[in-house]
């Protein structure tokens, strides 16, 4: 018996798949394979999916050094979005007040 990852399968397997004779079979460690196998992974994923990943990083960075440079500004657009925030609430609750004593 062999411990077969099946590249085409996806999934590990304890024996050499049917039809196993015309795929190339690779040996190699556990270590290089766990590389390969996410490769592999990677690679199958939408296009859209494969993009927003590999962008991602850039975008969180690109973020944090505008917030770095920027902080009165991003303080200030947080303190008035937050007010903005509690006046809804405190208009929403009050105007559930008054629907309860017009219905009562």
């Amino acid at each position: 018996m062999r411990l077969v990852y099946d590249l085409q399968a996806m999934e590990c397997l304890l024996t050499i798949p049917g039809g196993g004779q015309d795929r190339e079979i690779q040996r190699m460690t556990i270590a290089e394979a766990i590389p390969v196998i996410e490769g592999e992974r990677r690679r199958r994923r939408p296009k859209w999916k494969r993009y927003y990943h590999s962008h991602r990083e850039k975008e969180l960075a690109r973020q944090r050094r505008y917030r770095a440079e920027h902080r009165e500004q991003v303080r200030e657009y947080n303190r008035q979005y937050y007010q903005a925030r509690k006046r809804q609430k405190a208009l929403a609750n009050g105007q559930a007040v008054l629907v309860q004593e017009a219905a009562g």
